[in-house]
């Protein structure tokens, strides 16, 4: 897909909990995203902020339409340039992903080989063609001076090596849009810094647009051109980065910061 935008309008998400009088029937909605909008631009990269528990991941699964059992999505839509479309439509064609816990997204009894066939059959490429892009796809990644990658089990590779697979796979689906939900948690600093690297190289040579979502307002000041803060499910600010860091407006925009310098020794 060539699409340039996607848009997310009006997300919000539900739970439910008991009655508070037992003599009333049903279970009562319980709001865990409101309303959230983003934006996303292909070439450029939009960092999805907040504290734990305000909703990014959950705001992510709606976009996605992958939320979690025991919630629904109460409203919202996707545009893909302009155009109003199904999120299920969307993943791995014009939208890939990338998790924090890569071990957890592979399938231990396969190969990445196998995997990489998956992806690309989805994508209509088969034969020596798929050939070609899976080695293509991890060599953009890192993963292309050793040939005996592809015939590794997961439980084979570091957990960097993994989430360089990860995004191999995103970029074999040729999506224009990759989400990547806090994609270097589960890393050493070492590994972080070049995955970090390696998204920010491939937004600037093939132009993807990238959703990032993140605790690290290093990662953000170093890798996004714009942010959108999370507060108890709402977005309570958005902007460019440079805008946002130096004049925040929300009070949870001003908390996060605080905390950022106060933990890095940077003066507020």
């Amino acid at each position: 897909m060539s699409a340039r935008t996607l848009r997310a309008e009006g997300l919000s998400v539900e739970t439910w909990c008991k009655p508070r009088h037992e003599t009333r029937a049903g279970r009562e909605p319980v709001p865990l995203v409101r309303a959230a909008g983003l934006d996303l631009v292909t070439g450029e990269v939009l960092a999805l902020v907040g504290a734990s528990g305000s909703g990014k991941s959950l705001a992510c699964a709606a976009l996605l339409g992958v939320l979690p059992p025991g919630t629904r999505s109460s409203g919202g839509r996707i545009l893909l340039d302009g155009i109003e479309a199904d999120p299920a439509a969307l993943r791995g064609r014009a939208v890939a992903t990338v998790l924090q816990a890569p071990r957890t997204a592979f399938n231990p009894l396969r190969t990445l080989a196998d995997h990489a066939a998956e992806t690309l059959a989805v994508a209509g490429i088969r034969g020596g063609a798929a050939g070609t892009a899976m080695r293509e796809a991890f060599a953009a990644v890192g993963l292309g001076d050793d040939p005996r990658v592809p015939g590794l089990h997961p439980f084979q590779l570091s957990g960097g090596m993994l989430q360089r697979a990860m995004i191999a796979l995103a970029l074999m689906s040729g999506a224009p849009f990759l989400v990547a939900d806090e994609p270097t948690t589960d890393l050493d600093l070492v590994a972080q810094k070049r995955i970090l690297d390696l998204l920010a190289g491939l937004v600037r040579a093939r132009g993807l647009g990238l959703l990032i979502v993140t605790h690290d307002l290093g990662v953000v000041a170093r890798l996004a051109d714009r942010m959108a803060v999370m507060e108890a499910g709402r977005i309570v600010e958005a902007g460019p980065v440079a805008r946002v860091f130096a004049a925040p407006a929300a009070p949870s925009t001003r908390a996060l910061l605080a905390a950022h310098r106060a933990l890095h020794g940077e003066p507020a």
